[in-house]
């Protein structure tokens, strides 16, 4: 078209080299500016479909990336699919093979303690009902100081004694190795006020703890040994509720070792 426009004006122009009338000349001058501004039209289009081209071009570009990504998505989604496929097949495999297998109620002994030691203390408080009391969940024993102990003494009473040398042959049963045993001695929160008791025992602290070492001393006399006791005293201040009655208690606890962690000595500082 251009080339067109342009042998137009060169045909124009060697009309009226041979002589042109002023008509003529001015349709020619028309002619001519009308090619010009039909070549610049074309020029402005040109350049805007080059502009469209390298739009789309863009455009596709974009695209085909996009469409890479996500061929590479559906790759990955397959190959998951596929792992999630062999994964749930095992599943099914595993589940009919347990399907096939018996089915046994677990053993639950509902005591930390070994169950030679358990049955042992069940049968303590089932003997020693009316004084001695055991809770398997955390294997301690509580007895009741009044059937084991005069008021605001620490001695323990003769017919106390079957029992205590009872628990020691219980605990005796568990390894000194891998079990210690805490005697934990408490009182009501009556104020000591007999002097005959107030001589040996100035205050409920050193009652509870007087109590909790006897009880102590007939353990070990009838065989367990000192090393693998504890005694710890609390006066008033752990009550069991609000029956004083029940409050006065000695109680002995199982427990692992290093569940009671020893306070290290005080290091003095360097002088």
């Amino acid at each position: 078209m251009l080339r067109a426009i342009v042998l137009a004006g060169a045909v124009l122009f060697a009309a009226c080299a041979g002589g042109c009338t002023a008509n003529e000349t001015r349709d020619l001058q028309f002619q001519l500016r009308k090619a010009e501004q039909d070549r610049d039209a074309l020029q402005q289009r040109l350049k805007d479909e080059q502009a469209r081209g390298v739009a789309l071009q863009a455009r596709f570009d974009t695209e085909e990336k996009k469409w890479n990504a996500d061929r590479a998505l559906v790759s990955r989604l397959t190959e998951r699919t596929d792992q999630l496929t062999k994964a749930s097949e095992e599943l099914t495999r595993q589940f009919e093979a347990l399907k096939e297998r018996p089915v046994s109620r677990p053993t639950v002994s509902g005591s930390p303690l070994p169950p030679e030691t358990d049955e042992s203390l069940q049968a303590l408080a089932t003997k020693y009902s009316d004084r001695v009391w055991y809770e398997r969940s955390r294997g301690a024993v509580s007895f009741a100081s009044d059937r084991f102990f005069d008021a605001g003494s620490d001695v323990v009473r003769p017919e106390a004694q079957p029992a205590l040398t009872d628990l020691a042959a219980a605990l005796g049963k568990v390894p000194a190795s891998d079990y210690e045993i805490i005697v934990v001695g408490h009182t009501d929160d009556a104020a000591i006020t007999r002097p005959e008791t107030l001589a040996k025992h100035p205050s409920n602290w050193h009652l509870s703890v007087h109590r909790a070492i006897s009880v102590k001393d007939v353990l070990v006399k009838a065989g367990l040994p000192p090393a693998q006791l504890g005694v710890m005293g609390y006066a008033e201040f752990r009550p069991a509720g609000s029956d004083a009655a029940r409050n006065r208690r000695v109680e002995v606890f199982v427990v692992r070792r290093g569940e009671v962690q020893p306070l290290a000595p005080v290091q003095r500082p360097k002088q």
